[in-house]
């Protein structure tokens, strides 16, 4: 292994990467806060300088705490090797989780700081230890969204900066950087662009544009605070830039794509881009756009570069030029939260009960021609569908670079499961799904069966398994992953046909006749959080009875497969001759039609349940059937 040289590795950097970081941020939002005058003092309801000026450093200061935290996190995660050869835990990774841990505290104050501030902002009264500012406080923590979104986050920050401190293991390690990162959600709700017309989108494309951002600005931040642990090797340095840089480039393509998005939703039309809030969005996009192509440029200057002197000037170099204008980038964010965009996006008063209870008013009435063009597009899912399919094809293109064939039926199948899966998510499944049983019920079939079965025929296991390299160094990538799920108790047992079976049949259960169905209806978060709890227990099944995962008794799988199917038959039976309906009080309560119609509305619904759910077990069936008596021929 080659080594390099340790001067200039100790405590200089990352004071200097310290020092520049808040500079650069103090004289951005100095910059941006006097040009919107957001800290001028109020003719009414005056809170004072220190919540005028505190409240966006405060906010300041979030963001870049929660990025750091979130970065560091998903290092240590996915980047650094856990150990070193003699079996000690990894200086570079100890010091990516002390970087985590130190940031998750600063993060927990400022969150509680903003949470403060914010109330004394709302409420027009300067920061105090009255009892009445303090009984006022603890009402508008319980009571108010921002008050209780503000609350979720500082608590979220506490946890993950006990577990920070506390946990080692990659699975602690990883669960902890998907628990940081569900901070985006309540973020993303509160936002300018979650009030607009199509509040569900905004939300969606917000809540990707914070993560997209917070790992790219915390993963930067993190390289350049380690910086000294990094050079002390040049195999490690160019492992972890390598691997960061795959990091950068997904979270950079969710910053620029989202930001677009938020854009559109924050000022309108073109007149917008001449606003205050129009000239900080073309800056914060001017900035993003020339730091990927730094890093971009960078990166790949590095990845040529062999001599020690130099690789320790490049990494330094690419560091702190992506850090200063990321600092900057940041702090014009927080003063864009501040700022009021120049349309008004809140829609007048909801004054149909369908708009009071879906934040919609009612879709045109279902024929099949709205069934393809009824659209309401989820960002979240969208882009998930774009990452995979370009991972698939990436893999499948180096694949055939390589001389190896993969069938063409494959990428079909994937593509085909993506497309279902974007159409489930932003079709008239997700239009018409609150307000109609049946497409609500087969949107969450199409998820649980079609669109597994799909992804799964596609083998992407055994893709991954050919084009991804194991690491060596005891770092966790998908490989390592995939091996260490497929070893536990959990994995072991749901690659049984019957133990998967089992999960599906009291998943659909358990959330159709318990309130995650009210949930799942009256909550953003509840109805992404029902999508991605089906389609994650119906991949189990798939990889189950298609035997991606391990190969199980084609039987036991057809059997798991017919045994479903007859499940679903009997559910639409009942649903059609039960007589009463599943949350008759939402279902009948939109204004749409009576009582009667309801109930034709579910016995109708009962059929698409067929469709949805029994056809993708029966073709899935005869697939088994089909390749099991092939494999008995050879």
């Amino acid at each position: 292994m080659k080594t390099l040289s340790t001067r200039h590795t100790g405590t200089a950097g990352p004071r200097w990467l310290t020092t520049g970081v808040i500079s650069a941020s103090a004289a951005a939002l100095i910059t941006a806060v006097a040009v919107t005058g957001i800290a001028a003092p109020r003719l009414l309801a005056d809170p004072g300088a220190i919540v005028r000026w505190g409240l966006p450093a405060a906010t300041t200061l979030h963001h870049l705490a929660m990025a750091v935290t979130l970065g560091a996190l998903a290092i240590a995660a996915a980047v650094l090797p856990r150990a070193t050869g003699n079996g000690r835990p990894h200086p570079a990774r100890e010091q990516a989780m002390a970087v985590a841990s130190a940031a998750a505290t600063v993060w927990t104050l400022a969150a509680a700081s903003v949470l403060i501030l914010a109330y004394a902002d709302t409420v027009g009264l300067p920061v105090s230890g009255s009892l009445e500012f303090t009984e006022q406080l603890a009402f508008y923590m319980t009571n108010h969204i921002l008050g209780r979104t503000w609350l979720s986050i500082t608590v979220i920050s506490a946890i993950v900066a006990t577990l920070a401190f506390a946990v080692r293991s990659p699975g602690a390690v990883t669960a902890t950087t998907l628990l940081a990162a569900t901070a985006v959600v309540p973020l993303s709700l509160i936002g300018h662009v979650a009030g607009s017309d199509d509040h569900n989108g905004a939300a969606n494309a917000l809540a990707l544009h914070l993560l997209g951002a917070s790992l790219w600005t915390g993963g930067v931040i993190t390289l350049g605070l380690i910086a000294g642990r990094l050079t002390a090797s040049t195999d490690l340095m160019r492992a972890t830039l390598r691997r960061f840089s795959v990091l950068a480039i997904t979270a950079f393509a969710l910053v620029v794509t989202s930001g677009v998005i938020n854009t559109a939703y924050r000022i309108g039309g073109w007149d917008g881009l001449v606003s205050t809030c129009g000239s900080l969005v073309v800056f914060k996009t001017m900035a993003t756009l020339a730091l990927g192509y730094i890093g971009f440029e960078h990166r790949r200057w590095i990845a040529g570069k062999t001599g020690t002197v130099s690789a320790r000037r490049l990494v330094w170099q690419l560091i702190s030029v992506e850090i200063v204008v990321l600092g900057a980038v940041m702090a014009v964010a927080a003063v864009l939260g501040k700022t009021p965009p120049p349309v008004p996006r809140v829609p007048e008063p909801p004054a149909t009960p369908a708009n009071i209870l879906t934040g919609y008013d009612l879709p045109s009435e279902l024929t099949a021609s709205s069934l393809l063009t009824q659209w309401r597009w989820d960002w979240l899912w969208i882009a998930v569908a774009v990452i995979l399919a370009v991972a698939y094809l990436t893999a499948v293109r180096r694949l055939r670079t390589a001389g190896t064939p993969w069938p063409v039926r494959r990428s079909v199948a994937w593509l085909a499961g993506l497309a279902l899966l974007v159409y489930v998510t932003s079709g008239a499944p997700t239009v018409y799904g609150p307000v109609l049983f049946g497409l609500h019920t087969a949107g969450h079939l199409l998820l649980t069966f079609a669109v597994p079965l799909l992804l799964t025929s596609a083998r992407p296991y055994l893709l991954a398994s050919i084009t991804v390299p194991r690491r060596e160094d005891g770092s966790t990538g998908w490989r390592e992953a995939s091996a260490a799920w497929a070893g536990s108790a959990p994995g072991r047992l749901l690659t049984r046909p019957v133990a998967a079976a089992v999960l599906v049949a009291a998943g659909l259960g358990s959330f159709y006749y318990s309130p995650l169905f009210r949930y799942a209806l009256s909550d953003h978060v509840g109805h992404e959080l029902m999508n991605s709890v089906f389609l994650l227990i119906g991949l189990v099944f798939a990889a189950a009875v298609l035997g991606t995962c391990r190969l199980p008794s084609s039987r036991t799988g057809i059997l798991c497969l017919l045994g479903l199917t007859a499940l679903m038959a009997v559910w639409a039976v009942y649903v059609a001759t039960a007589g009463t309906a599943v949350q008759a009080d939402w279902f009948g309560s939109l204004g749409r039609t009576g009582a009667a119609g309801v109930l034709a509305d579910y016995r109708s619904g009962a059929v698409g349940m067929l469709l949805a759910g029994a056809v993708p077990l029966l073709i899935a069936t005869a697939a088994v059937v089909l390749r099991s008596r092939q494999t008995r021929r050879l």
